[in-house]
């Protein structure tokens, strides 16, 4: 690696020291009972193995050198790695209003202390910063494993909470500290977390923007064989939803109560859930409950339940779903060539009583040949007003590429679409990527009617070896008055080895109508999006490096190879499990590898992780990190096949609740 630059020693020697601190940490956490299994002397470690050395083909020319730059490599010390960023931008709303941000990101993986990463960001400016610390995988005696994070967290949930259900209870980000114990030989989950609650914001670097009030809350979780059974608390001090809350009746206090009962027998199972919280808002106590049950039969799976939940019941200060009562019937079916999805609820209002309607949903997909799929589907709602929305598409592979041809309407909400649209990934040089979608159609409301289209295209460019292109752009009009027009656009220029520069332009202006879920049990969008007016550029001057014995890459065995991983996280807006042109990255979502490694993407939903071991890898989106209606897939889990020398890419689908 030759000499490290003057910038990168100081954050290096702050990973260590950090690696340091939290080994301390952990101790004193753990006390008199719980002993750290930490770093023996010499004679009680492990042989070291020697570093991984590729085989040689006999007869096989070597690979030459890029440009004969020669690759150097410190082997010495843990595996680590790190990336600086120097950010020099623009305020998007505020016309020229210059800002300097800065950003470190690193990881150590310890022999006996887990992994310790560090996120953080820092505006001076503007005085906006955040930060998170993680260790991840520290063990401790007795089978246990710890996980701590300090600065900006996510709200804990015992892992049975996390599970897909019908109901949707929220969680925010919060500065604070939180803990895991988890010991799988006893089933147990233990956690414990608190802080001041608040949001990410900001440009050209994200700063925490705290709200009203504290959070603090409990968890445990236990099982028994093919039973388990979890609990939480949250309470909330001096909560205010509004950034900027003046009278008294701007604040509440808040206990909410989460348990969760689970029963497993070969292919059924079956979850019971209840809610309850107490409010200053409502001065009474307000409850919730739902039942999840689900029978798999070969490649089938279908599910039943029952929900009811009291009018005005929240978790923690923020809304959910609330005065409603039904009970709900699903079904899932695969096989190699077709595959259905079907959902039925029965509901009605606890408040008033005549008011009922049910919500049905399906769609289907079929493998008619191998270059071509054909598919439907469609949502329908009589409950709290009508709405619907359906489609149909076909999906053929040729010569060109891959081309997607959908229709599809929607009503509610006083407004009525149809839409005709045309996507396709054309076939280019490996390395280039290019997207297209283009969409005609007609809408029709109380006050207007009139035509619509748009169009958007999607790149990835490599105009050098060093020097590559990337970005997406779409515009919508439509005859009614109402059009919006967005790019994202991202060049990047290798320096050096460790060295890049790159330059971003991020522009919205127009109006955009908010999506309108079809689903009533999905949660309602944070905010609903107006007039938009934003453009900002930054400059990102970019050093990154590894370091360390590369015989243990992240989740890999000592004296194997490694690999990458470079994905993205995307808002699949039609649900086709496939990224078009116009659908965009989602920013600032934290991603898990293997449980253990963490990153976060970028502005484009870019993520990487740098040096990962071979085999099948884990890579799971934190829902929680997602923007409301956005949710992971059912199938949370997105698997990876990592080859040595090599980058595995994945995109990842998140999907908005209920439709449009």
């Amino acid at each position: 690696m030759g000499k490290e630059p003057p910038v990168a020693r100081p954050a290096i020697r702050a990973l260590r020291l950090a690696a340091i601190l939290s080994v301390a940490a952990a101790t004193a956490t753990a006390g008199a009972q719980v002993r750290l299994v930490s770093a023996q002397p010499a004679e009680r470690a492990a042989p070291a193995q020697p570093a991984y050395v590729d085989r040689v083909i006999e007869g096989l020319a070597p690979q030459e050198a890029e440009k004969g730059e020669e690759f150097h490599y410190d082997r010495e010390g843990w595996p680590r790695f790190l990336r600086l960023e120097t950010r020099l931008g623009t305020q998007p709303f505020e016309g020229s209003t210059r800002s300097v941000g800065f950003t470190v990101a690193g990881a150590i993986v310890t022999p006996n202390h887990g992994t310790i990463s560090i996120d953080a960001n820092a505006a001076p400016d503007d005085n906006r910063k955040a930060f998170t610390v993680r260790q991840r995988g520290l063990p401790v005696d007795g089978g246990w494993t710890v996980n701590n994070e300090l600065g900006v967290t996510t709200s804990l949930a015992p892992s049975l909470m996390r599970l897909p259900s019908r109901i949707f209870v929220p969680s925010q980000y919060t500065r604070g500290a939180t803990t895991e114990w988890l010991n799988p030989g006893e089933q147990v989950q233990v956690m414990a977390g608190g802080g001041t609650p608040g949001w990410l914001q900001g440009y050209p670097v994200a700063g925490f923007a705290p709200l009203a009030g504290t959070l603090a809350m409990v968890g445990l979780q236990r099982g028994f064989g093919s039973w388990a059974a979890a609990i939480r608390h949250e309470s909330g001090n001096g909560l205010s939803l509004r950034e900027n809350p003046t009278p008294p009746s701007d604040y509440i206090d808040s206990n909410s109560t989460h348990g969760a009962v689970r029963a497993e027998s070969g292919a059924h199972s079956m979850q019971v859930n209840a809610v309850s919280t107490r409010s200053t808002e409502t001065a009474d106590t307000r409850r919730g409950v739902w039942i999840d049950g689900e029978t798999r039969v070969g490649t089938s799976l279908y599910g039943w339940g029952y929900l009811r939940l009291d009018p005005k019941l929240s978790w923690s200060g923020q809304g959910m779903v609330s005065d409603t009562e039904g009970v709900f019937a699903r079904g899932s079916w695969r096989t190699r060539q077709w595959s259905a999805d079907a959902n039925v609820d029965a509901l009605r209002s606890i408040s008033r009583p005549d008011e009922s309607g049910v919500y049905v949903s399906a769609n289907g997909r079929w493998r008619y040949s191998r270059s071509l799929t054909l598919g439907a589907g469609g949502s329908f709602r009589d409950y709290t007003g009508k709405a619907g929305s359906a489609f149909v598409d076909a999906r053929q592979q040729n010569e060109w590429g891959f081309s997607g041809l959908r229709a599809d309407g929607s009503s509610g909400g006083g407004l009525r679409t149809q839409r005709l649209s045309l996507d396709h990934a054309w076939i280019v040089p490996q390395g280039w990527a290019l997207n297209t979608g283009v969409a005609v159609g007609r809408e029709s409301g109380e006050n207007a009617a009139g035509r619509l289209w748009s169009a958007a295209v999607s790149f990835a460019a490599p105009l050098g070896s060093d020097v590559s292109l990337l970005g997406n752009a779409s515009t919508d009009r439509r005859e009614t008055g109402t059009h919006s027009t967005a790019a994202n656009v991202s060049l990047v220029w290798r320096l050096g080895q460790n060295w890049s520069i790159e330059g971003n332009f991020l522009y919205s202006q127009g109006r955009q109508p908010a999506p309108l879920p079809v689903d009533p049990l999905a949660p309602p969008p944070e905010r609903l999006l107006a007039t938009i007016d934003s453009r900002s550029y930054f400059l990102v001057l970019r050093y990154e490096d590894s370091a360390g014995t590369r015989s243990v890459p992240m989740g890999g065995s000592p004296a194997s190879g490694g690999g990458s991983i470079e994905g993205v996280v995307y808002l699949d807006a039609n649900r086709s499990g496939t990224r078009e042109a116009g659908e965009s990255g989602a920013a600032g979502v934290t991603v898990y590898l293997d449980g253990r490694f963490a990153a976060r993407t970028d502005a484009q939903g870019r993520f990487e992780f740098p040096f990962v071991g071979p085999g099948t890898r884990v890579i799971r989106v934190l829902n929680e990190t997602l923007p409301l209606p956005w949710e992971a897939a059912e199938q949370q889990d997105t698997r990876v096949e990592v080859v040595v020398r090599e980058a595995a890419r994945v995109a990842i689908p998140v999907v908005r609740r209920g439709g449009d």
